[in-house]
This record gives structure tokens, C-alpha cells and sequence, in this order.
């Protein structure tokens, strides 16, 4: 493929982009009001409430810091409290067998134990809940999306038929190929904006490559055929 071939793909490789992009950015408004629920909605983790209450208490103060972290985190998130403490209690004995083994156990006490237990099961529970969060949010995103190329009818395989060769375009050109290019640009616009952006960033910078190297490469064949004229007048 000469360079005149590349700028085309890039070309439409860029205005398909575009489009992703602005899919994306629909999808997005429209998902906004989904994360005002309860359950999809973004919390605090552990760690920052912890961050946030070591900012205003003195120093030298580590386990106030940790229990009112706790107490914080768990009233914001109404967390069970007689679960976490069932929880802490499993887990109370492999954590005492592990510090004897290390040779630890004799420095931490009871309160620094529970302290750290209900930490460690605070953060293990915030990540399974953001994990389901963030996997209902693409799934929503991907239904917006898909729901969006229906009724506009964006057919991905239309739009980058171009690049393909002619039996495959044949065989894309039917119902169930139609039906397919939209949901792979619903699909596609649910990647979220961020990304569209980034794609499109690069294949500016590669079509911008393609045609500068293409004016070198016209610039030195014009230098050479005007040399060659030189010598032979």
C-alpha cells in the first residue's frame, strides 16, 4: 500500500472515530442520571476516608485514626456491624497464627488486631462492591449504546466498508450483517469517551506523518528531476 492509500484508511479510520467519539459522549449524558442510584453511585474507599481523618487529627494518634475511619466508613455505606465483627472474628484466628509464625505476635494486641481485620475486610468488601458497580455501569452503558446506533442507524461495517474487500462488503450488506454493524457501534461508543479521544489523537498524528513524509518524498523527486534537467541542458 503506497502512502496515498494510507492517508485514505487513516482518513477513515479518523472520521469513524470522530463519530465513536461523539456516540460516546451521548452515551455518557445519558448514563449521568443511572449513577445518581443508590448502589451505582461512586463511594469513598476505605483508604481515603482513612486519608481524610489522618488530615485533621494530631499525629502519633494512628488507632483513633483507623477506629473513627471505620466508624465513618461504616455509617456512610451502612455497613452491618454485627457482620463485620462475625467476620472479624473468623478471620481472628488465622491472623493470630500467622503473626506467631512471624514472630509478631507477642507486639500487636487485641485492639490493634481487630483494628487491622476490620480494615482489611472493609477494603475487600468496597472492592467486590465496586467491581459489581462498575460491571452494571458498562452493561448500562453498552444497552445506551447500542439503543442509540439502532435508532440512528450507525452501521459500523458501512462506515469502514471502504477498507474491506468487495466479497466481504457483499456479505456484510445483508440483514443480520446490518444488524450486526450496529450493535458493534453501540458497543464500540461504550468505551467511553476518554478512549474515542485517544484513538482519534493518534490517528491525527499518523495521517499528519503520512503526509508530511508523502511532501518530503514529492519535495526530493522534484529535486532530483530538476538536477537531471540541469545535467543534460
Amino acid at each position: 500500500m503506497n502512502l496515498d492509500g494510507v492517508t485514505i484508511v487513516l482518513g477513515v479510520l479518523g472520521a469513524y472515530f470522530a463519530i465513536l467519539l461523539v456516540l460516546s459522549v451521548s452515551v455518557e449524558t445519558l448514563l449521568e442520571p443511572f449513577t445518581w442510584f443508590r448502589g451505582l453511585r461512586k463511594q469513598a474507599s476505605p483508604d481515603d476516608v482513612l486519608q481524610s481523618v489522618r488530615e485533621w487529627l494530631p499525629e502519633g494518634s494512628d488507632e483513633a485514626v483507623k477506629v473513627i475511619a471505620i466508624q465513618t466508613f461504616t455509617s456512610q455505606t451502612k455497613t452491618n456491624m454485627e457482620q463485620l465483627d462475625k467476620t472479624v472474628d473468623a478471620l481472628r484466628a488465622d491472623a493470630v497464627k500467622a503473626l506467631t509464625e512471624m514472630g509478631l505476635e507477642a507486639q500487636v494486641n487485641t485492639v490493634q488486631k481487630d483494628i487491622a481485620l476490620k480494615l482489611a475486610t472493609l477494603r475487600q468488601k468496597y472492592a467486590s462492591v465496586e467491581k459489581s458497580r462498575i460491571t452494571t455501569l458498562r452493561v448500562c452503558s453498552a444497552l445506551i449504546g447500542v439503543l442509540i446506533a439502532f435508532v440512528m442507524q450507525i452501521n459500523t461495517f458501512e462506515i469502514l466498508g471502504v477498507l474491506f474487500p468487495d466479497d466481504v462488503i457483499a456479505s456484510l450488506n445483508t440483514p443480520i450483517g446490518h444488524i450486526g454493524g450496529m450493535l458493534a457501534t453501540g458497543l464500540a461508543a461504550s468505551a467511553g469517551s476518554s478512549f474515542w479521544h485517544d484513538m482519534l489523537g493518534r490517528v491525527r498524528n499518523l495521517k499528519n506523518l503520512a503526509e508530511q513524509t508523502q511532501k518530503s518524498m514529492s519535495d526530493v523527486s522534484g529535486s532530483i528531476a530538476s538536477g537531471g534537467g540541469g545535467a543534460v541542458g
